[in-house]
C-alpha cells in the first residue's frame, strides 16, 4: 500500500483521468484507475499502486461493487472526473440525450461521492480527505453546440 494512501479517480480510460494515474503515482499514492469498461485501462503500468476497476457512475450496482472492493484500502481521496460532452444544438437534442448528459456529469458525480465518502471518512487522517470535482472552463463560458454539456458543468 502506498505511504500517502489511495486515492480512486473515476474515467480514467483517456484524457485527465488517465493522466492523473501516472501522476498520483508519482507522488506516492496508490491509484484506484476506474472506467466504465475495465478494458480501456489496458496499458496502465502495473504495480502494487495500482488497481483497476470497472465503474459506471450512474449505476448503482457499480457504484456498491467499486466501493466494497475498496474496503481493504486506506482509501484519501476521490477524484470525480468521469463525464462525456452532449454536442449538438439544444433543439435537436432529444429529452433523454440531455438527461444522459445530466446523470453522467452531475448526479454521477454526486452518486460516486456518497458511494466512497465513508471510506475516505473511516481511512483519512486529519487534514487528509479530498474529494476533488473536475470542472470545465465551459461551466463558466459557454460555446455554441454544448449547452447540454455547459449545462452539466455549470
Amino acid at each position: 500500500m502506498a505511504a500517502r494512501g489511495w486515492a480512486l479517480v473515476t474515467g480514467c480510460s483517456s484524457g485527465i483521468g488517465r493522466a492523473l494515474v501516472g501522476e498520483l503515482r508519482k507522488r506516492g499514492y496508490g491509484v484506484v484507475a476506474t472506467a466504465r469498461r475495465p478494458e480501456d485501462l489496458a496499458g496502465l503500468p502495473a504495480g502494487e499502486d495500482l488497481r483497476c476497476l470497472g465503474l459506471d457512475v450512474t449505476d448503482p450496482a457499480s457504484l456498491e461493487a467499486a466501493a466494497a472492493a475498496c474496503a481493504d484500502l486506506r482509501l484519501v481521496a476521490l477524484v470525480n472526473n468521469a463525464g462525456y460532452g452532449q454536442m449538438g444544438p439544444l433543439e435537436l437534442l432529444r429529452p433523454e440525450e440531455l438527461r444522459a448528459q445530466l446523470e453522467v456529469n452531475v448526479v454521477g458525480l454526486h452518486a460516486a461521492t456518497r458511494a466512497f465518502l465513508p471510506l475516505i471518512r473511516r481511512s483519512a487522517g486529519p487534514g487528509e480527505g479530498r474529494i476533488v470535482h473536475e470542472a470545465s472552463v465551459l461551466g463558466r463560458l459557454s460555446i455554441p453546440m454544448a449547452g447540454a454539456y455547459n449545462a452539466s458543468k455549470h
